[in-house]
Parts: structure tokens; sequence; C-alpha cells
């Protein structure tokens, strides 16, 4: 697959004529990230906007208590990193690849420009933007709840990054939930024994969503 038509996949860009897909393909650079790269960090200028090619990226952010707090992961074919950027300055967040992966980034002027020339990209960058914001609120009202509870609305918010194979382990869960991984295993021990989830290495398997949320929704 080259470049430019992987940028022709991205939803973002349906609405672009092969002449201005040819024309942002020249502006852009593709990079390799080994697992655990940084790929910029939290204050760094924002100086572009970037789209996962390959793996999948984690973004979080360093709290006042000393600990990391994982905001999101994304995966292949989305936008990552940018949802606070748009005339801030500077990257909201730290984002760090959790898998071997390939990223492009477009200058942010450029990427403004086309947006700027075509509504159809500021529409979809608007509606993408918003799911992350949702996603962000719904995990700030699940902050107070059981541990299970936020495990369950994670796994629901992760299948519709995914689908039902979640590519990451517990360990990532745990992070991603503010938890402990010994309290996460626990956790996935129940949800297994309930017939839930199968989780192997570096994979986690739902069975059924409906399940999950219907779990959540327990008193």
């Amino acid at each position: 697959m080259t470049t430019q038509s992987f940028l022709s996949t991205l939803e973002i860009f349906k609405k672009l004529t092969p002449a201005e897909l040819g024309a942002l393909e020249r502006k852009m650079v593709e990079k390799k990230y080994a697992k655990g790269d940084s790929i910029f960090f939290e204050g760094d200028p924002a100086e572009h906007v970037w789209f996962i090619k390959e793996g999948h990226i984690k973004s979080m952010v360093h709290s006042a208590n000393g600990k990391d707090q994982t905001l999101c992961m994304v995966g292949s074919n989305n936008l990552f990193g940018t949802c606070c950027c748009f005339g801030a300055g500077s990257y909201a967040c730290h984002c760090v690849a959790e898998t071997d992966s390939v990223v492009v980034s477009i200058p942010i002027r450029d990427f403004t420009e086309v947006m700027d020339k075509n509504p159809e990209v500021s529409k979809a960058l608007v509606l993408q933007l918003s799911n992350r914001l949702r996603q962000s609120k719904d995990m700030q009202t699940f902050e107070q709840e059981t541990v299970e509870k936020r495990v369950l609305h994670i796994l629901v918010s992760l299948v519709e990054e995914f689908g039902n194979t979640i590519p990451l382990t517990r360990r990532e869960i745990a992070e991603m939930v503010g938890t402990t991984v010994e309290t996460c295993i626990r956790t996935f021990a129940r949800l297994e024994a309930e017939g839930l989830v199968v989780s192997t290495r570096g994979k986690i398997t739902v069975k059924s969503v409906q399940a999950l949320v219907d779990q959540r929704e327990k008193d």
C-alpha cells in the first residue's frame, strides 16, 4: 500500500480529489516507531497532525500525583493526539507507540489549509474530535465507580476502536482504569468466569458487547 493510497482510505479525506490527495502527500512524512518510543511529549509545540498507518498509539498525561494516566488507545487508520492542539500551540498529551507502529504526520498549517478549502474535511474532523471528547467525558463519569465498572466501560470503548479482539494486555487495561495490575487481573478472572471475556497473551476477546453493557449498568 502506498502512502497516497493510505490517505485515500482515511474517512477524513474521502472527499478530496486525487490532485488534492497528491498535494497533501507531498507535504507529509511517514515514520516508524518501535514499541515504547515517544512520538511527542505533553507541552511540545503542536506542529503536526498525526495518523496511524500501522499499530496502535497510547495518549497519556502526567498527573499531579506523579503517575501517568492513559487517556485513550488509538488503532490504525485513525487520527491521534490532536484533540486539543488546534489553536493551542502545544500538545496536551504524551503519545507513545504501544506496539511497533508506522505513523504519518502532516504539518498543521497545511492541514488547516485543506480544511479551509474543503468543508467536508472540517466536518469529518469535528466528528472524530467529538467522539474522542465524548469518550473522555465518559471516562470522567466512571472515575468514581468500582474497578470492575471502570474495566467494563473501558472494554466497551475499546471494542468501538478495535472490534471484539482488543490487542492489549491486562496491564495496559490497568493503566487505563487507574488501578493496580493485581486488581485488574482479579477483575478479569471474575469476568472470564462469567463468560464475558477471554484474555490470552497480548489480547483480550470480548464475547458479547451487550453483555458487558448489561453488567456495567447493574446497580
